[in-house]
């Protein structure tokens, strides 16, 4: 009834106001004419009063009881926000054509393309790696075969999908790297199978000693069919041909172990080997370029100047994402051969020295070495990177502003670089102290009483590789960007990042605290439970990093897409791929125990 009463004044207040004006035109002899109207005019306001106030007491009466009305416009497509003028003129025009929707009859080939792509890529690339790593060679060209067919079909239909749309993306990297993988893959199998004659001192000594038991067991024979030669004569022919063609076999078994020899030994058979070893990790390492290149492309991101943009985030977003791949494969137990799984590394005097472990220095080489180097690298390379958005202008305060972070690259990976060559004497002492203590505990062991020439306790209190990290997650959270969906996910992962250098920084503190820890076995590999931590966040912040691209921002803003929407799913994906990972790992350590030698060929 308030509202009411206020409808009544306002409407009360406008005729009086209107009466005045009709008493000033009367002044003028023009009252005659708008009193007509005028009285039509009251008799429709009149009306459409009542009708007013008749249709809001009917909205009041059909209103329920909320105690919180959202009042935001979170989580709608950007059309249905409100807009300026210039606004409301770029996303009308937002192209939304991809792959995905585009006008095609073969859309179903897309689809076989992706899931067979990722099946190879993802599940059987990965158990091959395993399966040539312990030296199971007949399973590993069995994978590999099933690996190639289902990628080259993957790639058919890709090449049947691609003929039958108009060309959306001009010059998309894509197409090259789907010939190339095409071409690799076929020679990655040519390889792999001359590589497979390549005879080993387990074969040699396997065949050897089938040769002895196979002759025994022909004396043997003779013997045993002597007392049957007396009784059945027809019966001698026939058990001579027997073993005269199991010797045979034997024999042909031993010219193909000598020609395999003989191969080993060439220097084509050296070039082979060296190219399949790079064809069979460099398939790796392209398979991680691939993958998102294909998001980009038929999602239609990074076209024009925006994919220098794209460019800087995936490259970026990407090498946090293998550097959290490599953290969560070293707590696996990955290059433990290295010292680089958190666990100690001896050489002592008896071995053999290679020109690379010659080459290393008296603590040997840590991973925070690697790390430290690595940054120094990249951060001279950002600097020119960072301006090719620009090329040609000049610097903008937003070049200058990133340049500036790639000089706490360069920095810190200087000083990292320094510290790891002043810690060496360090780790030395530290690695050899706690080998003397497990040696005095194994007394009887003879290989504990050799000397150490170069050791490492498998890690290094170098702060630099995480404060690198540290500084980017914290400054890229402050970064304001252009959109406050960019900021928030530019702060999801920067935050991120700052968890795992905390964690990090744990893993130091334990390792330090169990230094003297003398009653395990050293050498194998340290499980530091904070590495899990900073794997997490490494994976799960190099894949936000990624998606705070503006084209992909654009696109989820476009159809109201939230920061929520982004983190929520990250989270999970992340998870399901980190227990995948350690799922392959633990099926590595179980085929390991359970091949015996002769099984692993």
């Amino acid at each position: 009834m308030k509202v009411t009463n206020i409808l009544l004044f306002c409407f009360a207040t406008a005729t009086i106001a209107m009466n005045m004006d009709m008493d000033n035109m009367e002044e003028d002899g023009s009252i005659e004419s708008l009193h007509s109207n005028s009285h039509s005019h009251n008799h429709d306001s009149a009306d459409e009063t009542t009708n007013s106030i008749d249709s809001i007491d009917s909205t009041i009466s059909s209103l329920e009881p909320t105690p919180h009305v959202m009042k935001h416009q979170h989580g709608l497509p950007i059309l249905q926000t409100h807009l300026l003028p210039e606004e409301k003129l770029f996303w009308e025009n937002y192209n939304t054509t991809t792959y995905f929707n585009v006008k095609t009859n073969h859309r179903s080939s897309l689809y076989l393309h992706i899931i067979f792509g990722l099946i190879s890529i993802f599940i059987l690339y990965p158990i091959t790696l395993i399966f040539n790593n312990l030296n199971l060679s007949k399973t590993y060209l069995i994978s590999l075969i099933i690996h190639s067919s289902c990628l080259i079909f993957s790639i058919f239909n890709y090449l049947i999908f691609i003929n039958s749309i108009p060309n959306l993306y001009p010059g998309n990297a894509y197409n090259k790297m789907i010939i190339i993988v095409f071409v690799s893959t076929i020679l990655q199998l040519i390889l792999a199978f001359f590589k497979n004659l390549e005879s080993s001192k387990s074969t040699s000594l396997h065949s050897g000693n089938k040769y002895f038991n196979l002759s025994t067991s022909i004396s043997s024979s003779d013997d045993d069919e002597s007392s049957s030669i007396d009784s059945t004569p027809l019966n001698y022919e026939k058990v001579f041909n027997k073993e005269e063609s199991k010797l045979s076999k034997l024999q042909n078994t031993l010219k193909v172990n000598k020609l395999r020899e003989w191969l080993s030994n060439s220097k084509i058979f050296l070039i082979v080997k060296i190219a399949f070893n790079l064809l069979n990790w460099g398939h790796f390492f392209y398979f991680l370029v691939l993958v998102p290149t294909a998001v980009a492309t038929f999602c239609l991101y990074g076209k024009g100047q925006t994919v220098f943009n794209l460019l800087a985030h995936f490259i970026k977003g990407g090498v946090f994402f293998a550097y959290g791949m490599l953290s969560l494969a070293r707590y696996s137990g990955a290059l433990k051969n290295k010292g680089w799984a958190w666990n100690y590394k001896f050489i002592t005097n008896d071995e053999t020295m290679n020109y690379w472990q010659k080459f290393q220095n008296k603590g040997l080489w840590t991973m925070e070495m690697i790390e430290s180097s690595l940054i120094l690298f990249y951060g001279s390379t950002n600097i020119f990177l960072e301006h090719l958005s620009n090329s040609g202008g000049e610097w903008s305060p937003k070049d200058l502003q990133h340049v500036s972070i790639a000089f706490i690259f360069i920095g810190c990976g200087l000083c990292g670089v320094i510290t790891e060559l002043k810690l060496q004497d360090w780790r030395y002492e530290q690695a050899k102290v706690n080998y003397e203590k497990l040696a005095i505990i194994n007394e009887n062991d003879q290989h504990h009483q050799q000397e150490i020439i170069k050791a490492s306790p498998g890690y290094s209190p170098n702060p630099f590789p995480i404060l690198t990290i540290y500084w980017t997650g914290l400054l890229m959270s402050k970064h304001q960007q252009a959109s406050e969906l960019s900021t928030e996910i530019h702060v999801q992962w920067g935050n991120l990042f700052i968890m795992g250098c905390a964690f990090r920084f744990l893993t130091y503190i334990l390792m330090l605290l169990s230094s003297n820890n003398s009653q395990k076995d050293l050498t194998r590999p340290n499980r530091p439970i904070t590495e899990l931590i900073v794997s997490f966040c490494l994976l799960c912040g190099g894949s936000i990093f990624m998606e705070s691209t503006d084209p992909i921002i654009l696109s989820f803003e476009y159809y109201g897409l939230t920061s929520m929407f982004t983190l929520n799913v990250t989270l999970g994906f992340i998870t399901l791929f980190m227990g995948y990972m350690m799922v392959l790992f633990a099926f590595k350590d179980w085929l390991k125990n359970k091949c015996s030698p002769t099984e692993v060929v």
